[in-house]
């Protein structure tokens, strides 16, 4: 699928695989909606792209008013091809604090859900339409420290298979991406220890964007982790009690 002109929504577009995407896709000559809570990243970012580029400061924990601003966004853009869902938190919670879960949950899950709702029944009355949402590596396996990240990234994984399944119940014309990263240098895991394989930002979109043009299924980014998710669905669910 070519991407030329394609209107194409990107969430959380302030850093990392957001901003990246961003970069990537207006190379691309796609006609760009960029959100993120930091309104002056999203006017940096859009003073430095060559194509033109729409953005709305949203906070996707806020659902109903996210709902509203991703509304008003895709009207002032005049339609919607493709929404890329990638604004998501991560915390480890050492002291297992309620807050900080809820602020992940929020995020990472009601605001995702959301904003997958618009932009579903969006592409169900036009009749076409592509959801991408960006999951995680992490989503495959349980983590004493992350539970609410690594829960989170695989409610969205088994989400987006449902709704797959759902789209093809329905005969709809719509495609669903769910992309699965692994480690990637962004300002989200800078401080995180113990990583291996990990990419730079600028390869990890390359492959995403690719993922995106083919309307993959599912992505592994880097493609390595494939074979890492293929070993872990045959682990038992007793080893990863005996490594921790």
């Amino acid at each position: 699928m070519a991407l030329s002109g394609k209107k194409v929504v990107i969430t959380g577009a302030t850093s990392g695989i957001g901003r990246e995407l961003a970069i990537q896709l207006s190379r691309k000559d796609c006609i760009l909606g960029l959100t993120g809570r930091r309104n002056h990243l999203l006017e940096e970012l859009a003073e430095e792209l060559p194509a033109k580029t729409y953005i709305r400061q949203m906070d996707v924990s806020r659902p109903e008013q996210a709902q509203q601003q991703m509304e008003e966004l895709v009207e002032a853009m005049g339609g919607l091809d493709i929404i890329v869902l990638n604004a998501g938190v991560s915390t480890l919670s050492r002291e297992f604090e309620w807050e900080s879960e809820r602020q992940l949950i929020d995020t990472n899950v009601t605001g995702f859900c959301a904003l997958l709702n618009t932009a579903f029944h969006h592409f169900s009355k036009q009749q076409s339409g592509h959801i991408v949402g960006i999951s995680s590596i992490a989503s495959l396996v349980p983590n004493p420290g992350s539970m609410g990240y690594n829960a989170s990234k695989a409610f969205i994984s088994n989400y987006l298979q449902g709704l797959r399944m759902r789209i093809k119940k329905n005969g709809l014309p719509i495609y669903v991406t769910d992309i699965l990263p692994g480690y990637i240098h962004t300002p989200m895991t800078e401080n995180n220890k113990g990583m291996f394989w990990v990419s730079t930002v600028e390869k990890a979109t390359h492959q995403i964007v690719a993922a995106i043009e083919k309307r993959k299924f599912k992505a592994y980014i880097t493609r390595r982790w494939f074979w890492v998710a293929l070993l872990v669905r045959n682990i038992p669910h007793r080893f990863w009690y005996w490594i921790t």
